[in-house]
């Protein structure tokens, strides 16, 4: 009976110790983003630009009733600060989940770039395509030191 309360105990200490293991917290990154298939990426970031469109969706549907019941409305400075970050994360280009696609390959191929995440990268890779080449680099050379000082 002892022998089969104990292997009870180990088969629960293992789901238990799996569970947690399954939970920690895991970006995207250069590392996975190199493994994925081209289908698999496409599937991402075409869920990630249509999260953001809806995101700008309800900042829009949310204003218009503000401006309805108030006659005075102004639209807060967060919101459009918000509205301005999310654009900059959707180029207006045709086939653009082919260029972020592309645009992001070219990214991670260097070495140093490995493991930014997925959204930094994005706005990296947008900012250099739309011209903004300082934008581009000032956040490339953020992203590289605070992986730097994770890594301490």
């Amino acid at each position: 009976m002892k022998k089969y309360n104990f292997y009870r105990f180990l088969c629960l200490l293992i789901m238990l110790v799996d569970a947690v293991y399954a939970q920690r917290e895991r970006a995207l990154d250069g590392n996975i983003w190199n493994r994925m298939k081209t289908e698999n990426k496409m599937y991402y970031v075409t869920g990630f630009v249509n999260g953001l469109e809806k995101a700008e969706n309800i900042l829009d549907i949310n204003t218009n009733i503000e401006k309805k019941h108030e006659f005075a409305f102004t639209e807060p400075y967060y919101v459009q600060r918000s509205r301005k970050n999310i654009r900059e994360y959707i180029p207006n280009k045709p086939n653009r989940i082919n260029l972020i696609i592309n645009l992001l390959d070219a990214f991670y191929t260097d070495a140093n770039n490995q493991k930014i995440p997925f959204s930094v990268a994005l706005r990296i890779v947008l900012a250099r395509d739309a011209g903004d080449i300082k934008k581009s680099d000032f956040w490339l050379k953020e992203a590289r030191r605070e992986i730097v000082l994770k890594g301490r």
